[in-house]
């Protein structure tokens, strides 16, 4: 299929597995690659007879142009297996053509994961603690615990900074685990000094809900009901047919353990996956309710509706001022977090919040 799609004289090969590899032995325009590889990924996407049945595949393509009078064909395949990598990062049946700002970017991801290892090894990440309150009273109800991480250079670095490159290293079980551990210990603490913090969130990734150890992990803990709660994203629990998720979940819950439902309403979670799952809260994501315009929609007061005839509380998150919070409370969401109340904060500033002293500026 490639030789027929390139020009006469173009060089096609297989360098192993999936990997295949098209050499133009001209100068070939820009706008000419483009148009190959659009080329390419409509003839890869017709569907193939395999033994009686319809099979599709998908393509990633990397591009890399070579320049000088002696060019590198190493450093090409190099170049080209970067782009490559960018290309599979957007999803299947996208090209990207290398380029140096790429290049940085790979450079620094791959230094960034670097770091993480380290930072794990020396305790680098902790958590910090975003307070949440009953709408009717104003009280506070409990609060979500978000890692962050002490960098010795660059000082602290909120999560969504790092994320996504501990997922990539496979590591975000280990986080979890170590945020619960000193979310446990920050409550004995809190306890001690007379502070009362009536539940902590925390997060919990899809690879630690896959594990098949995580509850026996769990009874190794001091947890007492209701003192902690897991937020899961919606695409976790939408697998049916995963049976180490749905057991896990179902003696995470035996353990008093509550499971919230975090971003509510930007998947495609049905009523039946709410009956089946049985949260004990839903938190609103903060793009249904930012915009004042978007209540005339009534998309939050209905998952609010929802949530209470199936005995389901709500959290909005992300609340950005009174008047936010005012609305809110109106269309009778039970809890409130966000910047109107208060940022993440560090154990000691949150203690010093919950007993009423002043509040020292969180970054």
């Amino acid at each position: 299929m490639l030789s027929r799609n390139v020009p006469r004289g173009d060089l096609v090969a297989r360098i192993g597995g999936d990997e295949f590899v098209i050499l133009a032995r001209r100068a070939v325009p820009t706008a000419e690659i483009s148009e190959l590889c659009e080329r390419i990924i409509v003839e890869m996407n017709k569907p193939i007879d395999f033994e009686g049945f319809s099979c599709r595949c998908g393509i990633s393509i990397g591009i890399a142009q070579a320049s000088g009078i002696a060019p590198d064909a190493r450093r090409i395949l190099v170049n080209a297996d970067i782009a490559l990598y960018q290309a599979k990062e957007k999803g299947r049946n996208c090209y990207e053509f290398f380029t140096p700002d790429l290049q940085a970017n790979i450079v620094s991801k791959k230094r960034m994961a670097d770091e993480i290892l380290t930072g794990l090894e020396r305790d680098e990440f902790t958590v910090w603690y975003q307070p949440q309150f009953e709408t009717a009273t104003m009280q506070l109800s409990g609060a979500e615990a978000l890692v962050r991480w002490n960098h010795p250079d660059k000082g602290v670095i909120a999560s969504n900074h790092f994320i996504k490159v501990a997922e990539e290293l496979n590591v975000m079980a280990r986080m979890d685990q170590m945020v619960l551990e000193k979310a446990l210990r920050d409550q004995m603490r809190w306890t001690a000094l007379g502070v009362k913090v009536p539940r902590i969130s925390v997060n919990v990734s899809s690879k630690r809900l896959h594990d098949a150890t995580l509850v026996e992990q769990l009874h190794g803990l001091a947890i007492d009901p209701g003192a902690i709660c897991f937020e899961l994203v919606e695409s976790i629990f939408l697998d049916e047919s995963d049976d180490v998720v749905t057991e896990n979940i179902d003696k995470i819950k035996a353990l008093g353990i509550d499971i919230e439902i975090d971003d509510f309403g930007t998947g495609h979670t049905s009523i039946l996956s709410l009956l089946r799952l049985k949260p004990k809260r839903l938190k609103i994501d903060r793009q249904l309710h930012a915009d004042r315009h978007a209540f005339r929609n009534r998309p939050v007061r209905s998952i609010i509706e929802i949530a209470r005839s199936l005995g389901v509380e709500t959290v909005a998150e992300g609340v950005e001022s009174l008047d936010h919070a005012d609305l809110l409370r109106h269309l009778g969401c039970d809890y409130l977090q966000g910047y109107a109340f208060a940022k993440p904060l560090p154990f000691d500033e949150f203690s010093r919040f919950t007993k009423g002293f002043p509040q020292r500026k969180a970054s």
